[in-house]
């Protein structure tokens, strides 16, 4: 409820992906991201965005932003797979784990090594 209630007073961002200065995109696609407060407990489907300074990730339908990281934030990113599906797991610098999963997954842990984000053990 607290995120409904974010949305109501205008505290999350939505909007369309765009680009900063001096930025470039590396890659993007179409995946799943595990909101862990999500009343539904089902996984969001949007857009995940690697750039040369960040990453993000815009829900489809809504154009809410989830995440938006620099890469100074980012600690770094574990895989695992289980049955078909692999789940890429990004950590903020205060170990909050961000949890993805989609057909993109293995282009996804490329583009974060193209980036300098380090896979944890």
């Amino acid at each position: 409820f607290q995120f409904i209630e974010k949305i109501m007073r205008k505290e999350v961002y939505m909007g369309k992906f765009q680009l900063q200065a001096n930025e470039t995109l590396i890659g993007f696609g179409m995946m799943a991201y595990e909101y862990h407060r999500s009343i539904t407990r089902a996984p969001t489907r949007g857009t995940i965005y690697v750039t040369t300074q960040r990453v993000c990730y815009y829900e489809s339908w809504s154009g809410i932003v989830y995440i938006d990281l620099s890469l100074s934030e980012i600690k770094g990113y574990n895989a695992k797979r289980l049955l078909f599906i692999t789940y890429v797991y990004i950590y903020d610098k205060n170990n909050k784990c961000y949890t993805f999963s989609g057909f993109p997954a293995k282009k996804l842990q490329i583009w974060l090594k193209q980036i300098g984000i380090r896979k944890l053990s």
